[in-house]
């Protein structure tokens, strides 16, 4: 199913945002956060009339560092597991230098880094499998200074209106969604990001700003389903399935900015259906421009409303992804409540049933 429930006019076109920020979380698959009462932040800003969901994003490999390789450079680099890469530090194209040899700046800030420029595998809770760029630093083709490599405490400190074009942002192992058992993890995560995070968040949403929350990979499936949301004044809010991964990530950054695609990233489609053509918030006063059986808030928790553009008799079928009727409820006008308060959280499917068709929604319970 093609999902896109938003409100406005999407820009095909991209913006140009001052500052990208990339949160990347740790193993865990969409199913285990979109819905999940364990991360209540997340599952907020997923639904936030800033953000964009993308209900099909995935991970390229496992384990986790090929992942943050493929997202930074294109390329796993050959890495097929989590310890120091041989032969670094590497002489290949890197986002990093893309930006900073087209005048614009990078950084990546991570939380227990002990100190600038620091090169060692482990200390506290930082693990350098996860700062992929680290793999760059020097003085060599395609390097980059080891002045880019900040501990997380530079970025709480920053001045946002200072933050460099494009830096990624790396919570320690413990508060990444790595360490632990779940659901705890989970919530130790979702609170950090609000504890931490939260400020970027809203300085975005009301600036020119974009921030990405995305995950290496899921909990080591074959289908490497996770989580992505981008959240930023720029963004035109919705869920969408298009289908895309850490390569499509990082040739929209590319495209963006005029950076030559680099690695595989050359091979993916940019994204350009999730941006506004107008910064203005949109509404639900948009509502009547919307396609028949809009549904909204999605995801919801206890109640979701079913918009028909003209009112005609029709029913909703809420069926589990397991294809399994759960209830029919009769749309007795064009602004039906359903209650979802006895469901559990995931995905469902809804099938409206019309004289004008058959529309089919997914919808997320959280």
């Amino acid at each position: 199913f093609i999902l896109q429930t938003n409100v406005g006019i999407a820009q095909t076109t991209l913006p140009k945002p001052d500052h990208i920020v990339i949160l990347t979380l740790e193993n865990h698959s969409f199913d285990q956060i979109i819905g999940s009462p364990a991360a209540p932040y997340i599952n907020k800003l997923a639904i936030d009339t800033t953000s964009a969901l993308f209900t099909q994003s995935y991970g390229t490999s496992h384990p986790s560092q090929p992942n943050y390789l493929t997202l930074y450079s294109g390329s796993d680099q050959g890495v097929t597991d989590d310890l120091i890469p041989s032969g670094i530090p590497f002489t290949t194209a890197n986002l990093g230098r893309q930006l900073i040899d087209s005048g614009k700046s990078y950084n990546t800030y991570s939380e227990d880094l002990p100190s600038v420029g620091y090169d060692g595998e482990l200390f506290a809770n930082y693990a350098r499998r996860h700062n992929p760029a680290a793999n760059w630093m020097g003085n060599g083709t395609n390097q980059i200074s080891p002045a880019t490599n900040q501990p997380f405490t530079a970025f709480l400190s920053n001045d946002f209106t200072l933050l460099p074009t494009v830096c990624f942002v790396q919570p320690n192992v413990s508060n990444d969604m790595h360490d632990g058992t779940d659901p705890d993890r989970i919530t130790t995560c979702d609170n950090w990001i609000y504890n931490n995070m939260d400020t970027y968040i809203n300085w975005a949403k009301g600036n020119n700003s974009l921030f990405i929350l995305t995950f290496d990979e899921d909990n080591d499936s074959a289908f490497n389903h996770i989580t992505t949301i981008f959240t930023g004044k720029v963004v035109l809010s919705g869920q969408y399935s298009t289908k895309i991964n850490h390569y499509s990530i990082l040739h929209t950054i590319e495209k963006i900015y005029g950076l030559p695609f680099i690695g595989d990233s050359i091979s993916y489609s940019p994204i350009t259906y999730c941006w506004r053509k107008n910064y203005p918030q949109d509404s639900m006063s948009n509502i009547k421009s919307e396609p028949n059986g809009l549904i909204y808030p999605n995801p919801g928790k206890d109640f979701f409303y079913i918009y028909l553009s003209k009112y005609q008799d029709a029913t909703a079928d809420i069926f589990d992804l397991n294809g399994i009727l759960i209830q029919t409820i009769p749309l007795i006008s064009n602004k039906t409540e359903i209650k979802i308060d006895n469901l559990r959280g995931g995905l469902y499917l809804v099938k409206i049933n019309s004289n004008g068709g058959i529309i089919q929604k997914k919808f997320i319970k959280i």
